[in-house]
């Protein structure tokens, strides 16, 4: 190979290495370089699942994404917990000024039993702003840049399903509309069973 098609070669490919970066860049930074003030790990706000057994339907304080309630004088080693489970930034709210925060919470008051919900926040200020109702299952999915769509997930047992696997799930598309979320259009998965083949 000559010298100046190598040369040609390597300079190509530099532009191009330069190319996928500045896209990526410009891809996952926050819309139209607005900070996210709002800090959902660490920040005190009402959760429909749970609250604090000494205020009930009080607000849940968060750190680090997690929070633990303290014993209730007649339990027997339970406590109330909550733990922020999925996280994403995205453009949900047209004409909204910054990006939102998608938090997926999990909640648990004794046993092994859990449940979970969904909250939008405003992403421009550092309180706690929820947009609209709370959803209820897991956050399986925002639209990010290309949608303003927030798919949650929701559990659903068969009548032979353990306690601990369900093998239905009810995926569930929000769009904000006049203020709210609401429904677009679900969907069933089930599970195929492990000895269904056989």
């Amino acid at each position: 190979m000559s010298k100046p098609l190598a040369f040609s070669l390597t300079a190509v490919a530099a532009i191009v290495f330069m190319t996928a970066i500045v896209f990526v860049a410009v891809l996952t930074r926050d819309s139209d370089g607005i900070e996210v003030k709002f800090d959902a790990m660490n920040a005190t706000f009402e959760v429909d699942c749970i609250s604090p057994w000494e205020d009930e339907g009080g607000p849940v304080p968060f750190a680090d994404g997690e929070w633990g309630d303290t014993f209730h004088p007649e339990s027997t080693n339970d406590r109330y917990m909550a733990w922020i489970n999925e996280l994403d930034v995205a453009e949900l709210v047209e004409g909204s000024p910054g990006p939102e925060v998608a938090v997926g919470i999990m909640c648990n008051s004794g046993g092994t039993h859990s449940t979970f919900e969904v909250q939008v926040f405003a992403g421009n200020s550092s309180e706690a702003t929820r947009l609209g109702q709370v959803l209820h299952g897991q956050l399986e999915w925002t639209g990010g840049r290309w949608s303003s769509l927030v798919q949650t997930k929701q559990r659903q047992w068969m009548l032979s399903d353990p306690h601990c696997c369900p093998s239905k799930f009810v995926l569930t598309n929000h769009e904000w509309r006049d203020g709210r979320w609401v429904e677009t259009s679900s969907g069933v998965w089930v599970k195929e069973s492990e000895t269904s083949g056989s």
